[in-house]
């Protein structure tokens, strides 16, 4: 792989994010405006990711099959295609059927572009470019909606635009990346010594980095999801409460890629131990002002959920770069796909749960549920880099 197609991976990610959240907004905007009901929009929302779910346990399949280059520039082309069917249709059920479709198309994108990356990264600089795609995701997370809002009124529909972008993205996509990634016969050509190394290597250190990834998926992404309405709820008004959540996407727009420029520089365990730290740390402190001063902690949830959004999204480039260093082929693939199934789990989870502890307990259960969230997480970083052996030598993550 050329440097060109390590840095058109993260660009061509970003026209797709971008797209994907300028389009799911103006979709709960529009379904709104229509009467449909909440649980309609919610239904909506979620089968966005619930096709990234399904697809993420087969992605390392597809791609293993096809390669790297054509299983992502079919994706791109299959995204296009269901942004085309959103701005060409006005039924609920054929929203509803491309969205799936999005997602399905979004979660081989993800698997392959972060295994591609991770694999074809010079090892003394893999931290930057997998940060440099966390970030990618990041930007579209925030430009979507912050798109949506300079579109309200003018002479071009958000769908139209949002299909705009993909459609660039996938044509960027045919025209810089055909031919390149690794080989079919690289990626699943595994002999029997290799895949026993494997299984015993996975045992060891994929499942508890997948748990990891998962319970920082419940921080980030799930704090993104909820901590706007739990302002919402403790008296602040419409604006300030979207503003939070667009500093918590900020977070995790800003942090993966000098995590993983440290991760590079001074050993990506390093790094692992201060994210999860920062993030109890910062739990804590929610939580005791919480269990003492009740609602008139809220203020706390601005810089709490800084830190949540950009420590989850660097933990969660930390482990994509972790992988990196430890596997390749097949193994590198299957390990992508069940992180991306992990904290997609995660990301899912986080609300409803976090949701039903502020219900039950108000802001102290939440923060308490925080709290707990983030020393699990960093009792299992900690477990992991323990169980793990010491990286090959293709991979310089001292630390």
């Amino acid at each position: 792989m050329t440097p060109r197609a390590l840095w058109l991976i993260p660009a061509l990610y970003t026209l797709l994010v971008t797209g994907e959240f300028l389009a799911l907004t103006q979709l709960a905007l529009s379904l709104t405006a229509r009467g449909e009901s909440a649980l309609a929009v919610g239904a909506l929302a979620s089968s966005f990711w619930v096709g990234i779910l399904v697809v993420s346990l087969r992605a390392d399949r597809i791609v293993a099959r096809h390669g790297h280059a054509r299983s992502f520039i079919a994706a791109l082309v299959v995204s296009a295609a269901a942004f085309g069917t959103l701005a060409t249709h006005t039924s609920y059920a054929g929203w509803l059927a491309a969205v799936v479709v999005m997602g399905v198309a979004g979660g081989v994108l993800w698997v392959c572009g972060e295994a591609w990356l991770a694999e074809a990264a010079p090892a003394a600089r893999r931290g930057f470019f997998v940060g440099l795609f966390e970030t990618a995701v990041g930007i579209g997370m925030v430009g979507g909606p912050a798109l949506l809002t300079l579109l309200q009124g003018g002479a071009f529909q958000p769908l139209v635009v949002a299909f705009g972008l993909t459609a660039a993205a996938a044509v960027g996509g045919a025209l810089g990346l055909h031919g390149q990634g690794p080989a079919r016969a690289t990626v699943a050509t595994v002999t029997h010594a290799q895949a026993a190394l494997a299984s015993a290597r996975w045992r060891r250190l994929a499942w508890p980095l997948v748990l990891v990834a998962a319970l920082a998926g419940i921080l980030e992404a799930g704090s993104g999801a909820l901590l706007p309405s739990v302002s919402l709820r403790l008296q602040a008004d419409a604006t300030t409460a979207a503003w939070l959540g667009a500093l918590i996407g900020l977070g995790s727009a800003l942090l993966p890629t000098p995590s993983g420029l440290l991760a590079d520089r001074i050993g990506l365990h390093r790094v692992m131990r201060f994210a999860w730290s920062l993030l109890i740390a910062a739990t804590a402190l929610l939580a005791a002002a919480a269990a003492f001063a009740g609602s008139a902690a809220a203020p706390l949830l601005w810089p709490v959920g800084f830190v949540l959004g950009g420590m989850g999204a660097a933990i969660y480039t930390l482990v994509v770069i972790e992988f990196g260093h430890r596997f390749t082929g097949a193994e590198l693939l299957r390990a992508m796909a069940f992180l991306v199934t992990g904290y997609t789990s995660g990301t899912s989870l986080g609300p409803v749960i976090g949701g039903a502890l502020f219900d039950a307990g108000g802001l102290p259960g939440l923060a308490a549920g925080l709290l707990a969230s983030s020393a699990a997480g960093g009792w299992c970083a900690w477990r992991a880099a323990r169980l793990a052996s010491p990286a090959p030598a293709r991979a310089p993550c001292a630390g």
